[in-house]
């Protein structure tokens, strides 16, 4: 059996008598997740502003117009979400460990970041450093389609042999787009580990638990891939509501096995040295 199997295995495994915890958890994160989506909706109604079809934020060729009104209205909802949604995510994580080791951890342990102002502000922290490295990232990454579709923006298609190139262009920024995203989600794989050192209560620094993450999914962020590349089908079923009471759960459980593996394979060779 190989690891991989015994992983899927195990979450499974862990899961067994607990699904109506786990399945209530999910849903009440659904449930929390579309209300914020919906806040925006209700703050303009609250504040008796229409919400026009234009969106806040608009970048076009004659630069980046704002929607002043609209604009306060919707940094206010994505930064009380983040707020909340943030450290909620974070205490599934940390229940999901607990439930893998055998703990048997109480429902309320997904509320536990919001016992102190500090917590609170390292969970959004975290996610705000983590989410400044994928930008980043993205931005070298979307380097080469931009490249090839400012090009193909000079091409004149006055021709049969400029529309072929153009459309040839074209199609080769779209392949080059695809395989920059996937270049750029794995190569993203190595801050993975970086919410579970923070559930873990290693007590280190938010940037530690960054580097730790990306020096111990070294050699892991490929196995990590393909067990979440096995995984996708279950992901494509989850299009109906009933198969993602189950995957949702399966996957979390995965993840924080393969989370705990690779951490304890990283100390455990630290401590060798």
């Amino acid at each position: 059996m190989t690891l991989q199997r015994k992983m899927k295995d195990n979450a499974l495994l862990s899961l067994k008598n607990h699904w109506g915890r786990a399945v209530s958890i999910l849903l009440f994160q659904t449930g929390m997740l579309a209300f914020f989506l919906l806040l925006e909706q209700v703050l303009c109604t609250l504040l008796e502003l229409t919400v026009p079809e234009a969106p806040a934020l608009r970048l076009s060729w004659g630069g980046l117009e704002v929607d002043g009104r609209l604009a306060v209205v919707t940094a206010t909802a994505l930064l009380v979400g983040a707020a909340v949604l943030n450290p909620i995510a974070m205490g599934i994580k940390r229940w999901y460990c607990g439930q893998v080791r055998g703990e048997s951890p109480a429902l309320l342990l997904i509320f536990s970041y919001f016992y102190s102002w500090k917590d609170l502000f390292r969970t959004v922290l975290l996610r705000v450093m983590v989410g400044v490295r994928k930008i980043l990232w993205a931005l070298l990454f979307a380097i080469p389609p931009a490249g090839i579709f400012i090009g193909r923006a000079f091409i004149r298609a006055e021709s049969g042999v400029a529309l072929a190139m153009s459309a040839a262009l074209s199609a080769l920024g779209i392949l080059t787009a695809v395989l920059m995203a996937v270049l750029w989600y794995f190569v993203t794989l190595r801050y993975f580990l970086a919410d579970y050192y923070f559930v873990s209560g290693e007590g280190m620094g938010l940037h530690a638990m960054i580097r730790c993450s990306a020096a111990a999914m070294k050699g892991g962020k490929r196995q990590l891939f393909s067990m979440q590349l096995s995984m996708l089908p279950w992901g494509i079923l989850s299009v109906l509501l009933v198969p993602a009471l189950f995957t949702a759960p399966y996957y979390q459980a995965a993840m924080a096995i393969f989370a705990q593996v690779r951490m304890e394979g990283f100390r455990r060779k630290n401590e060798a040295k």
